[in-house]
């Protein structure tokens, strides 16, 4: 097993992308946290995990400094965590079923996806980085998609968000160059991944449809330390590797 006695933190861990990762860290002998806002979900999705390691529910609010603090401070209780997977969002037509023109969007949709996409990954990253430089060990990994580098019409809110997310990598990254802690980007290979009859998260880049371990297997490499920090990460696609699309320090 690749990840016994790491400490991993994942939120939206309720379903989709974030599920299919809890269940491939925990496989793999990790104690994961697993973060959501949705206590019915999160405690469903966390009674189907099995494996080597354990999988902890915390019911929380990444746009929520309190619940970012509580979820941090669970992680402690394990002996920190060694690896941070930003991986909550929303995406609008999730939320209302529509889209919307630039002069057209609800202040309310761009607040809500903006707090959870990108004010939810900078409060956790914040909340957990003093600890990883203490003990000189950690691993930041946001998980994007391609909207983080291309636009799309009538998507402003989570296009935005994913650019965003984007954008704190890349500072982030430079920042702690020199330090015993990293940051990544990973993005699923463009299509969907089912993680249950009942979850079903669709990249909107393309109408595909991917097994849960494309993911499961590229990020279970990144937690475990492969890659580096300033490295942008893309599933294959064919259930086992990554490739790296950009490099930081590069450029």
């Amino acid at each position: 097993m690749k990840l016994v006695n790491k400490v991993i933190i994942v939120t939206g861990a309720a379903a989709g992308l974030g599920e299919a990762m809890s269940v491939g860290f925990v496989k793999e002998g990790a104690t994961v946290i697993c973060g959501d806002i949705d206590r019915k979900e999160l405690e469903k999705s966390v009674g189907k995990i099995e494996g080597g390691g354990e999988a902890i529910p915390v019911v929380a609010d990444v746009g929520n400094e309190n619940d970012v603090e509580r979820l941090i401070k669970i992680s402690e209780e394990f002996g920190g965590a060694d690896v941070l997977v930003n991986n909550a969002g929303v995406k609008q037509l999730t939320l209302v079923g529509e889209e919307y023109s630039v002069a057209e969007v609800p202040l309310e949709l761009w607040d809500e996806v903006i707090n959870t996409n990108l004010r939810g990954c900078f409060l956790c990253t914040r909340a957990v980085l003093p600890g990883m430089l203490n003990r000189k060990n950690g691993r930041i990994i946001h998980v994007t998609s391609g909207h983080g580098k291309k636009g799309r019409v009538k998507r402003s809110p989570y296009v935005s968000s994913k650019f965003g997310a984007e954008g704190f990598h890349w500072t982030l990254s430079l920042e702690l160059k020199n330090t015993p802690v990293d940051s990544l980007v990973f993005t699923p290979p463009p299509g969907g991944v089912r993680t249950s009859e009942a979850a079903f998260v669709e990249d909107p880049l393309k109408n595909m449809n991917h097994d849960p371990d494309v993911i499961i297997k590229p990020m279970v490499k990144l937690a475990s330390g492969e890659g580096r920090n300033g490295g942008r990460y893309r599933g294959k696609g064919d259930g086992e590797g990554y490739e790296e699309t950009d490099y930081i320090f590069e450029n």
